[in-house]
């Protein structure tokens, strides 16, 4: 016979007790995680610090309660664990309504004392916590219904988790080959304004990059270079590598050779550098500012230059599905929504994506004047420009047809490998129409730069290929640039080409309706969407929905299914087998 002491019993309701607790953190994260998904579908992108702060609070409030429900709790214990939870973040709120406290210390002491009392509330009432009724006893008929249901969803999750992590991971993958090309020569002149646009080492958006960019160069009155912490080829998304024309001592060389001193730094929407590019990055900013010039983020963007600290105590904007991540990490900047950009005297943030040629057009108004402003917003047929004011956007948020990107991504079915053809003398907003529109902004395929070397844009950008268009494998071939489709540029091998751009418009009107053609409406909506850009006077026309990545999941769901039930078929057979036959016995008679 085996004797348990005194110690052994304590450590086993210790244990118990440290195992309650625990539970009661998990159902609390699963309550934020899952809660916060309901939340992100029906709030506002940019909801208030504190509010946010509620909401998360209540979110994970409600998980621990349910659970403490399941685990036949009574109301007293779970309204005194809700408090302990929610009370914290209540009461450190006070101080940072009057400034006294920032917000990433509310966030880390209201954690910190919410565990605590969690603690201390379950010593309060050890009793409820150690008693045996409170263990959890789950039906063996739910846990045969819970793997059916999970037979059914692995198969349409699997295939979508695979699809949607190459899709994603494609957008800004370095290349595997070593390439080196050089940028172009170009005549600096000092009596020009200069600005400089960044791009990062790991990837850099195309439309941010190259929509201000075009704005600007294409005035032929502002000298302009692309410039990185260091020399190498950067990736843009949709595998399309930019050769930046300077690095960061080059530019400080140029300028001072020359007398003169940079006027405005664009930063795109970068891919998170590694730290030591990110922290010469921010001290780049730093120092640029410092020296004068006027700092301009694009989109995403606005994470880099907060990271700097020279958004800290002022407005800024930036796109509007990153706005609640961007308020909450970096609570000491004034976000706001709804604008085209703000402008902020040596500081300007502009909204998301084609929100980048407004911003180039702001600089243009403050770096030359108003009208040379229009003459570019002509030239490039942008037809949102409002002079010396930013003009009013809606304030967009996730809708529930917005899950059709999440169909796309994973279960599209038509044309996904498409291959971008580059032209010498293409112009930027052109290329970057044909890269972001069906890749990061939509999630329809993939998109590689074909092409036979390096080409130079129309204002003197160096691109280089990553495939020739016989190697690549492609469904589609596109063609983007007016000048490319009067030219009409051979192509060896592959799919008949495309000319994206046949008629002097938008750069991304046609892309938008070829999206809607080729694909479906909704898909264009949404990639007009998530580009900011207004498509009131643009007609898209084609299928409604993508119906074919619709029932795609269906029929995977029908599939795992039938999977389980014949899996339990097999099982109870064999089960019959090991059993044999039933064993009949005579009824008994009286003698």
């Amino acid at each position: 016979m085996t004797v348990h002491g005194p110690h052994t019993g304590r450590a086993r309701l210790a244990g118990r007790f440290i195992w309650h607790y625990l539970e009661m953190v998990i159902a609390m994260i699963l309550g934020m995680l899952l809660l916060g998904l309901v939340w992100s579908a029906v709030l506002p992108g940019d909801t208030r610090f504190d509010v946010s702060t509620l909401i998360m609070a209540a979110d994970m409030t409600v998980g621990m309660a349910v659970w403490m429900r399941v685990r036949r709790h009574g109301w007293a214990a779970i309204g005194e664990m809700s408090l302990a939870m929610f009370a914290p973040f209540l009461v450190l709120l006070v101080p940072y309504w009057f400034g006294a406290l920032p917000g990433h210390l509310v966030m880390s002491i209201g954690h910190t004392l919410m565990f605590v009392l969690m603690a201390v509330a379950m010593l309060w009432r050890r009793e409820e916590y150690l008693h045996r009724h409170h263990r959890l006893r789950v039906p063996w008929t739910w846990v045969r219904r819970a793997a059916v249901v999970l037979a059914v969803l692995l198969i349409p999750a699997s295939v979508s988790a695979v699809n949607t992590i190459g899709k994603f991971g494609d957008q800004y993958r370095a290349r595997a080959d070593a390439v080196s090309a050089r940028p172009v020569a170009r005549t600096h002149d000092p009596a020009k304004p200069t600005v400089a646009f960044l791009v990062g080492g790991k990837g850099t958006n195309a439309a941010d990059l190259l929509g201000p960019y075009e704005v600007l160069a294409g005035t032929g009155r502002v000298n302009t270079y692309v410039v990185s912490a260091g020399p190498r080829l950067v990736p843009l998304t949709g595998g399309l590598d930019i050769v930046p024309d300077l690095t960061f001592d080059e530019l400080t060389r140029l300028m001072s050779e020359r007398g003169d001193r940079l006027d405005a730094v664009v930063i795109p929407a970068l891919q998170p550098p590694d730290p030591a590019e990110s922290a010469s990055i921010s001290a780049w900013l730093r120092q640029q500012s410092a020296a004068g010039a006027l700092t301009v983020s694009v989109c995403v963007g606005a994470r880099t230059l907060a990271a700097s600290g020279l958004l800290d105590g002022r407005p800024a904007t930036s796109h509007w599905l990153r706005l609640s991540g961007l308020r909450k990490d970096f609570p000491n900047v004034r976000w706001t929504r709804g604008t085209r950009y703000v402008d902020d005297g040596n500081v300007i943030t502009a909204a998301g994506v084609l929100s980048g040629i407004e911003g180039g057009l702001r600089i243009i108004e403050r770096l030359l004047d108003p009208e040379t402003a229009r003459a570019a917003a002509q030239r490039v047929h942008w037809r949102h420009y409002v002079p010396g004011t930013p003009a009013r956007i809606p304030e967009s948020v996730l809708e529930p047809s917005d899950v059709v990107v999440a169909l796309n991504a994973s279960y599209q079915t038509g044309p996904s490998t498409i291959g971008v053809q580059l032209t010498e003398g293409v112009g930027e907003l052109e290329l970057a129409s044909a890269f972001v529109s069906y890749t990061e902004y939509s999630m329809v395929g993939r998109t590689v730069a074909v092409g036979d070397g390096p080409i130079h844009s129309r204002h003197g950008l160096t691109f280089v290929p990553r495939s020739t268009v016989a190697a690549a494998g492609l469904d589609r071939l596109l063609v983007p640039g007016l000048d490319a489709a009067r030219r009409h540029p051979a192509a060896t091998g592959g799919p008949r080409p495309e000319y994206l751009h046949v008629n002097p418009e938008f750069a991304f009107d046609p892309v938008l309706r070829d999206l809607a053609r080729t694909y479906d409406v909704q898909t264009a909506r949404f990639a007009a969407k998530t580009l900011e850009y207004p498509v009131l006077d643009v007609k898209l026309t084609g299928s409604a929905w993508p119906w074919s990545a619709t029932l795609v999941p269906v029929l995977l769901a029908l599939l795992g299914g039938a999977a389980a039930v014949a899996t339990s078929l097999v099982f109870r057979r064999i089960r019959a087998r090991r059993l044999g036959p039933p064993v009949m016995t005579e009824p008994a008679t009286l003698g």
